[in-house]
């Protein structure tokens, strides 16, 4: 062999090396955080250590996000990366000019760029594994570094990784599991993923692995009490499955299931007669207290149904706190609307949040029909599907949509970039 062909080679496997690790340097980011284990305790909400990781943790965001393009750059494929960019580009702007005239435009200008970080790596993330098999081990292998922290947490360090009666906020949640991550109801979303992406590895990797992927996320998800994230599961699977078999229904089945979702939880906050009906179901009419929240929220979207609020400039701000009455208490002191919809409209306002929804609906629901057309690789479509309408659905009852460092919006961005690869590429052979 030659020392041309020798450098060559070497080349290659330093590249696969660094694609490897960047690969699961971008996962664990997403899914472990630079904190895991918050202390909920009363006392310890605004800790000197909180504050200090902000900066740690924007430092680590722009050297992921440098090293991911950095290494895409020099690769075949960095035309497939921040597809469809002109819609990608449309939606960002929009950000950008209903931000500036928020009363602290650097802060919503910040904490933007901190999401267009979040965009830009979970489209590069996809290009790092060399084939299917591939993705299924790296997969696999942060998958199990992420359980393995959580039971690590719930069995040593129950204070920290289980919801406790002295926690400051929602102490009712005693109990629960939470893991590594600050509530349950994120900890039940991250394991409906995990789940699914188990029957990923089983198919296309290890079926041992993905058993146990399968188990022990299950388990984690009874255990954290989220009665919504364990209720998606079957419903998300057969809607997943009838989108595979019959293709007329799929607008339908997708936008249909949004709306009615959102149709009885809203509805609930804004019409007694919807509220009857959902209490007759045996089911909370109140949604645990979050119709204050979207009768507060409908109000705000219709005082600004064109440009919104700005970038995470209207919960929490010093208008909402002090301009309301003191029965508002409870709504005016929320983080986010408990919905990603309501959060889209009070954010970007309507032309906004139709850019959102071409985005993360209309043309996902393309990208599915080109890529069962070219029979490309189903067990990733299937993969994709299922976190791409878990995601949608879950969102009718939690602010998911662009966060800032959220596991869940993650994986929903790269279902995405992914359904559009199954698309318009072809993944390299093993």
């Amino acid at each position: 062999m030659s020392s041309v062909a020798i450098e060559e080679d070497r080349k290659t496997a330093n590249d696969r090396l660094i694609a490897a690790v960047l690969f699961l340097a971008t996962f664990l980011y997403f899914w472990v955080s630079l904190t895991p284990f918050p202390d909920l305790s009363a006392g310890n909400e605004n800790s000197a250590a909180s504050a200090g990781s902000n900066l740690l943790n924007q430092v680590a965001a722009i050297a992921l996000i440098v090293s991911l393009v950095a290494f895409a750059y020099r690769q075949p494929n960095t035309a497939m990366v921040l597809q469809p960019r002109l819609v990608l580009a449309g939606l960002l702007g929009w950000y950008v000019l209903v931000s500036l005239p928020t009363p602290d435009p650097l802060f919503a200008l910040r904490r933007l760029a901190m999401a267009t970080i979040v965009v830009v790596a979970a489209s590069i993330f996809l290009t790092l594994p060399r084939s299917e098999r591939h993705f299924g081990k790296l997969l696999g292998i942060g998958l199990f570094i992420v359980l393995g922290l959580c039971y690590f947490g719930a069995i040593f360090m129950p204070r920290l990784a289980i919801h406790q009666a002295t926690d400051a906020v929602e102490p009712m949640l005693d109990g629960d599991w939470r893991g590594l991550f600050n509530h349950k109801n994120a900890a039940g979303s991250a394991m409906v993923i995990s789940m699914f992406c188990g029957f990923f590895v089983y198919r296309t990797w290890s079926a041992v692995a993905g058993i146990l992927i399968l188990v022990l996320s299950l388990i984690f998800l009874v255990n954290t009490g989220s009665k919504t994230s364990v209720g998606m599961v079957p419903a998300v699977m057969l809607v997943a499955f009838l989108l595979q078999k019959v293709a007329f229904l799929r607008p339908a089945l997708v936008i249909g299931g949004i709306a009615t979702i959102n149709t009885f939880t809203i509805g609930s906050a804004l019409s007694e007669q919807i509220s009857g009906i959902v209490k007759s179901l045996g089911i909370d009419p109140t949604f645990t207290a979050r119709t204050d929240l979207w009768q507060l929220a409908v109000e705000s979207i219709m005082a600004r149904p064109v440009t919104g609020y700005g970038y995470q400039s209207f919960w929490r701000s010093e208008a909402l706190l002090h301009g309301f009455r003191e029965e508002d208490t409870w709504a005016t002191m929320a983080n986010d609307a408990h919905n990603g919809y309501l959060d889209l409209l009070l954010t970007v306002g309507i032309p906004g949040f139709v850019l959102a929804m071409l985005f993360l609906v209309l043309l996902p629901l393309r990208y599915i029909d080109k890529a069962e057309q070219r029979g490309n690789r189903p067990a990733l479509t299937v993969l994709f599907t299922r976190i791409w309408l878990f995601v949608l659905f879950t969102a009718c009852l939690e602010s998911i949509f662009f966060a800032t460092g959220d596991a869940v919006w993650f994986m929903l961005l790269v279902s995405i970039f992914g359904l559009r690869l199954q698309a318009f590429a072809r993944l390299r052979e093993d």
